[in-house]
């Protein structure tokens, strides 16, 4: 049910605690695809049914979402309700910085700094997933996960995790350009993985200035390898790459990080014992919320029927 009041929906099924669910002895890594990301809901689901779901999860923009709510308890079924709930209202949380837009132009045509961050603003929908989380942080009551987002005041790709503290494992120390953080509100780490740049302003956190994970890593399964994980099956959703359905700032914007995404994702060592990578909607893009829906069902059935070769790896490894 949605709370005018409060901007937030409030589901009747009870969310679950931290092992309460059936869960399996592996990662599992939610790579970034704007509206594609909702795919993740449907492959956790058909994970859920058979009592595979991971017991440790990471996420870089879109995936950080769901690997968050994950984390934080949601239930599949609460998950699920929140895409149908997106697809249809999502729209609804997309608050454009309307002053920086209008003053943009005529800063720059004078020459002077602008005021212009990101095309949205995007605290409508940091207050959604704050609603979602309760405020959880990350070194609270929640699963394993691993997020990344990227500070660019350094240019350093900073890791919020809870699978370790303060003694890093060697394979985490290895890791050039990264700072490992274990601290933070999963609704403001899960924000500023998810702040594509031009497109959502960047978020100011601990000393920080972040935006989207996939800036630098956008199926983030060597992270969450250097973190100790050897068993991690990874979700890709990005899409094969096709011209922009139009020219829009924020078509053009999505498409040059896609490319960017997949460019290093192809120079990164694969540690993953399996990749699935479902076939979803062509028009699903960054803020195609209507296709939302279609995505999850899609996600669902492309696991279910790899779900015999899942099975097998999982014992294999």
């Amino acid at each position: 049910m949605y709370n005018s009041h409060t901007g937030s929906i409030h589901f009747p099924e009870t969310r679950l605690k931290s092992g309460e669910m059936n869960v399996a002895d592996y990662g599992l890594v939610l790579g970034g695809g704007g509206a594609r990301g909702a795919a993740h809901v449907g492959v956790l689901t058909a994970l859920e049914e058979e009592g595979l779901l991971p017991d440790r999860i990471a996420g870089a923009s879109s995936g950080s979402m769901v690997a968050g709510l994950y984390a934080a308890g949601l239930g599949i079924g609460e998950m699920r309700e929140v895409v149908r709930w997106l697809t249809r209202h999502g729209r609804s949380y997309i608050d454009p910085d309307i002053s920086g837009i209008i003053l943009f132009l005529p800063q720059m045509l004078m020459g002077r700094e602008t005021s212009l961050k990101g095309l949205i603003k995007g605290n409508r929908l940091q207050k959604f997933l704050c609603s979602l989380t309760n405020g959880l942080g990350i070194e609270g009551d929640c699963k394993g996960l691993l997020i990344p987002a990227v500070d660019i005041n350094s240019g350093n790709t900073v890791v919020f995790t809870n699978l370790f503290g303060t003694d890093m494992p060697f394979s985490a120390l290895k890791q050039e350009y990264v700072k490992w953080e274990h601290k933070g509100l999963l609704c403001d780490i899960i924000m500023a993985s998810s702040s594509v740049p031009a497109v959502f302003c960047p978020r100011e956190m601990n000393g920080w200035l972040l935006t989207d994970g996939g800036v630098t890593n956008n199926l983030p399964v060597d992270l969450l390898a250097a973190a100790g994980e050897s068993r991690i099956i990874a979700v890709d959703v990005g899409e094969e790459y096709e011209k922009p359905h139009d020219y829009s700032i924020i078509e053009t914007a999505f498409h040059s990080f896609s490319i960017m995404s997949r460019e290093l994702k192809d120079c990164r060592s694969k540690e993953e014992i399996l990749l699935l990578k479902p076939p979803l909607p062509n028009q699903a893009g960054l803020l195609t919320f209507g296709s939302m829906e279609k995505c999850m069902d899609d996600g669902y059935i492309y696991t279910k029927k790899m779900m015999p070769r899942i099975k097998r790896v999982l014992e294999k490894h």
